[in-house]
């Protein structure tokens, strides 16, 4: 059997792994430390769910060093995390369509991490690979390996001040917004260097609205609208610092964004630049799919 195969036959037929996690677990200890061989008492514990006593097992038969030991529970650790957090996600229903290949990167890359903070985000990202296949790229594997403590903390603090909606993933570029944030072009810069986001001071969201009323971006809390009644050009820009697929992969993970008073500093710097255009920026009642019931105020009229 290849690896995809053992989690499928690990997941559907044992109750201990009956977990996506743990089946994933199961076979990568399967695929690496045991070649396959399923006649093995190792192989009875990792159907019972028993990882770390397989782990105990290789060690002292000597088929595992204390690298690899120390590896191994460092991914355990990761997993058991994982567990936590896909318990709250969509859950598989096939096993079959896993790329057995990217957890193995995975697993070579975790097992250097120790530290816990490090290792929850690891394993949100292992959880929401095994949710949804495909999520995560070779790269986010890749760039996150390279991170230190204090760059997943700026990256969040980035995040919770950019906006992440519907394909639009920027730190805006306003040195009224960046100041107000506490955000400077070395951090920015330092982003760029992890592969998080791209520090062209010249890049900008370009955008041709359509006639009627139009989503430009959100919060949990606040939309900005534009509301185009004529046949003049409103074409507009976005001053951004934009992610990059892997910054965006990451960002998803706790889909964190600006205030409300942030969002509304932002929408007002857009709105100097472009007087033409009307904005409206108003707040969320319910929304629900495509269908948007909000507040009739709009934040930005004037006073």
């Amino acid at each position: 059997m290849n690896g995809t195969e053992i989690i499928t036959f690990l997941a559907e037929n044992f109750p201990a792994v009956a977990s996506a996690v743990s089946a994933v677990t199961g076979g990568l200890f399967t695929a690496i430390f045991l070649r396959h061989n399923t006649a093995t008492k190792e192989f009875e514990k990792i159907k019972a769910g028993q990882f770390k006593e397989v782990a105990e097992d290789l060690l002292k038969s000597g088929e595992m060093t204390h690298t690899e030991y120390y590896k191994a529970n460092n991914f355990l650790t990761v997993a058991k995390k994982a567990d936590a957090h896909y318990s709250k996600m969509p859950k598989r229903d096939s096993f079959d369509s896993y790329d057995f290949d990217w957890f193995i990167r995975f697993y070579e890359a975790v097992g250097n991490i120790s530290n816990d903070e490090m290792q929850d985000l690891w394993a949100r990202i292992l959880a929401g690979e095994i949710s949804q296949p495909s999520t995560y790229s070779l790269r986010t594997i890749d760039a996150l390996k390279n991170f230190s403590k204090a760059d997943a903390a700026l990256f969040e603090k980035v995040c919770l001040h950019s906006i992440c909606s519907h394909g639009k993933w920027f730190l805006p570029r306003y040195d009224k917004f960046l100041e107000e944030v506490s955000i400077s072009y070395s951090d920015i810069m330092q982003l760029s260097e992890l592969g998080l986001m791209y520090n062209d001071g010249t890049i900008v969201l370009k955008v041709d609205p359509q006639n009627g009323t139009n989503l430009l971006v959100s919060n949990r809390d606040l939309i900005m609208l534009y509301n185009i009644t004529d046949e003049n050009n409103h074409r507009f820009n976005i001053n951004q610092y934009p992610f990059t697929q892997v910054g965006r992969e990451l960002a998803s993970i706790k889909g964190q964004c600006m205030t409300n008073d942030e969002f509304l500093v932002f929408a007002k710097e857009i709105k100097k630049e472009n007087v033409k255009v009307p904005f409206e920026v108003h707040r969320i009642i319910v929304w629900n799919g495509d269908q948007i019931q909000y507040d009739k105020m709009n934040l930005l009229a004037e006073e």
